[in-house]
């Protein structure tokens, strides 16, 4: 699940386009990325020093959620959306039908707090019916990324993914519990 906006472009992006995209995307995914490594970093294992710690570590982190909240007060993320990023690509459930072959500007929205998107560029590849569910499943090829953007970007998806399953609630059944 990730917060989507998609908007459609009259013709292919220009490279002006891409490339303020990419310098953009450079900074917020090295954000993005330095906190995902700050809270993989390993902790002390000195239990009096972490005890003493955790109070400074909520405070942090409140004065940090309300600090986010202040500064993003008036952005609103997009509604979250069912997606799939795969190498290349993107494939989401979206409430509006898209061409295949139209150009799209596609902002992901990875932190709930820090609501600076990172923004691709694809081309519709297909669109189908989901169903019973409201709405379509989208699949779209992404443009090409710099190396290093893209290395950043998959990086990123994997993290935001793991976490995504980790929070999850595993079902009595998995656990094998009745």
């Amino acid at each position: 699940m990730l917060p989507v906006a998609a908007e459609r472009l009259e013709q292919a992006p220009s490279p002006a386009a891409r490339e303020a995209a990419e310098r953009s995307n450079e900074g917020v995914l090295g954000f993005l990325l330095q906190g995902v490594e700050l809270e993989a970093m390993p902790r002390s294992t000195d239990e009096r020093l972490a005890e003493a710690l955790a109070p400074v570590w909520t405070k942090l982190d409140t004065i940090i959620d309300m600090l986010g909240r202040l500064s993003y007060r008036d952005v609103a993320l997009p509604p979250l959306h069912e997606a799939e990023l795969g190498p290349g690509h993107f494939a989401w459930l979206s409430a509006l039908p898209q061409e295949p072959g139209r150009w799209l500007r596609l902002e992901l929205y990875f932190d709930p707090i820090f609501r600076e998107p990172v923004v691709v560029f694809a081309r519709v590849a297909s669109c189908a019916d989901n169903g019973a569910e409201a709405g379509c499943w989208v699949r779209a090829e992404l443009c090409e990324l710099s190396q290093a953007v893209g290395e950043k970007f998959a990086r990123l998806a994997l993290l935001a993914q793991r976490r995504q399953r980790s929070q999850r609630p595993i079902h009595p059944a998995i656990r094998g519990e009745p």
